[in-house]
């Protein structure tokens, strides 16, 4: 019979944590998330060698390195099932057409639009839609709307709280979920099972 909690204690200190970090993306309740390994991380090669080590392994997740040289690494990472969901409502539709998505409905065309903002050198406030927080709270921390702001969690959260507190719960539940699973499984057999 196999061990996994001793196969989790030869597993990378820092997949275990990414692991983590990305529970709600495993678990499908945030579409993406964006990890920021700056250039002066000495780590930064072992770091990235790991994820795509380890990351092949996972199926539901995808990643997109992009590479800002003297500027660092940000690494996306993709549940396309979900941000194909988070894709479909016709606000945030609406909302990536005012700002010149070409195809918002279209995971891929949105997915390289962000990208090519991504690698400029203003950072693209929308992405908050693709993180899978509330529309609401993208628009607010946009300067649109009349939404008032309201606190930070998270993220800032702008109009009715509630759905925005809803959803920081969900995803710290499912970060939790990840953790006790990491307790009992190896990161590699976690990442093969999702």
């Amino acid at each position: 019979m196999k061990c996994y909690a001793c196969e989790n204690k030869l597993n990378s200190s820092y997949i275990n944590w990414l692991l983590e970090l990305l529970g709600p993306v495993l678990m499908g309740s945030k579409p993406c998330e964006i990890l920021s390994i700056p250039v002066f991380d000495n780590d930064k090669e072992y770091k990235l060698s790991e994820i795509k080590k380890h990351f092949k392994l996972c199926s539901k997740i995808d990643f997109i390195i992009i590479d800002k040289e003297k500027k660092g690494l940000k690494i996306l990472f993709i549940n396309k099932t979900s941000l194909s969901s988070q894709l479909e409502n016709v606000k945030i539709q609406n909302f990536l057409k005012y700002l010149d998505y070409p195809s918002p409905n279209d995971l891929d065309s949105c997915l390289n639009h962000l990208i090519e903002k991504l690698y400029s050198d203003e950072f693209p406030d929308e992405i908050g839609i693709f993180l899978g927080y509330p529309l609401k709270d993208v628009v607010g921390f946009m300067g649109y709307g009349n939404y008032e702001f309201q606190s930070t969690k998270y993220w800032r959260v702008y109009g009715d709280p509630k759905p925005s507190e809803d959803l920081y719960s969900k995803f710290l539940s499912h970060r939790k979920n990840i953790r006790n699973l990491l307790n009992s499984y190896s990161a590699k057999f976690i990442l093969s099972n999702f």
